[in-house]
């Protein structure tokens, strides 16, 4: 394998991307990729729906996202385990926090953005690229890369290239690697995917206009007009970066390789447990229980009491099970 795709966009990112996870990921399949990075803008909405999907297909789905900094710039995060995922959704709460304000409750929200210093703190468990072509943090803001870079460590912060075929390519793409030469950290492709197949790009174009409130002719500077942001075959796309930084291409299967967390697989997340601090939540339940219990239930009918009982303890070793006593106990 030659190259694996690590940025990505759905449908999931409102008015930008044209494809669902699925077809996402059953096009990764029919190009032969072993894994698909989704890193929809400033969320991770489609990501389990994308996991799912991906990996009936044979595809190893990771799980990721395009931040927006309050600068206006972009990074990549990649979650690399469950540490990296928690600390991923700190900083997409963070970026959210703030978007509804009082008294703009019949206006659109705030665009999300959070600043560097808090996804600098966050950095633990998550491998970080620059950014795209076009608003990317190494290109806007040199210095704020190079914070990112001492933050996440020269192993986990890349400089991303991309090759749109827009005007400027080539002078970007060597100002970025004389960056990363700079900074003493490695380079990395990706292709900024917005569309399944060639055919999509048509309705990304329109959903761009759209966003814009404009023509398609309005808004051609914010469009990708040259249908180059579609998902291709992996040797296609190492063949762009050969005059480039081939490394830049294969080196995505090595990091791909390190994106090892399952979105699928248990989380680890426990319900908080409400109780009192003297005795576990689920005594304090059977307690609560036993008392209402007694009252509902009259000896009288004893037949009546033992199925009643059974049930009651049935019930209350499977909130035990799924550790939701304290659900309960809250809502009591």
């Amino acid at each position: 394998m030659t190259y694996v795709e690590l940025h990505c966009h759905s449908s999931y990112s409102f008015l930008d991307g044209a494809s669902l996870p699925e077809e996402l990921a059953a096009r990764a399949a029919e190009l032969g990729y072993p894994a698909l990075a989704l890193t929809d803008h400033d969320g991770v909405y489609g990501s389990l729906e994308f996991a799912h999907a991906a990996k009936a297909l044979g595809v190893r789905p990771i799980t990721g996202t395009e931040v927006s900094l309050s600068d206006g710039s972009h990074v990549t995060l990649l979650v690399e385990t469950s540490v990296g995922y928690s600390n991923l959704c700190r900083i997409l709460t963070e970026a959210h926090a703030g978007t509804r304000r009082e008294g703009r409750e019949d206006r659109e929200p705030l665009a999300p953005s959070v600043g560097q210093r808090f996804v600098e703190e966050h950095s633990e468990g998550l491998i970080c690229l620059s950014g795209c072509a076009r608003a990317g943090l190494a290109m806007r803001h040199p210095n704020a890369a190079a914070g990112l870079a001492r933050a996440f460590g020269r192993e986990s912060f890349l400089v991303e290239l991309q090759r749109p075929y827009e005007r400027g390519d080539v002078r970007r793409n060597t100002a970025l690697c004389d960056l990363a030469e700079h900074l003493g950290v490695d380079t990395i492709a990706t292709g900024n995917v917005h569309a399944h197949a060639p055919r999509r790009t048509l309705l990304q174009d329109t959903l761009v206009a759209i966003r814009c409130r404009t023509s398609l002719d309005g808004c051609e500077q914010e469009r990708r007009g040259n249908r180059e942001s579609f998902l291709r075959a992996p040797a296609e796309v190492a063949e762009r970066f050969v005059g480039i930084d081939p490394a830049a291409a294969s080196r995505t299967v090595e990091i791909a390789e390190r994106l090892q967390f399952d979105l699928t697989q248990e989380l680890g997340y426990r319900y908080p447990d409400f109780s009192d601090g003297v005795e576990p939540a689920i005594r304090q339940l059977a307690e609560i229980c036993n008392d209402a219990f007694a009252d509902r239930y009259p000896p009288s009918d004893q037949k009546l009491l033992r199925r009643a009982r059974t049930r009651l303890e049935k019930e209350i070793a499977l909130i035990d099970e799924l550790g939701l006593a304290g659900f309960f106990l809250l809502h009591w």
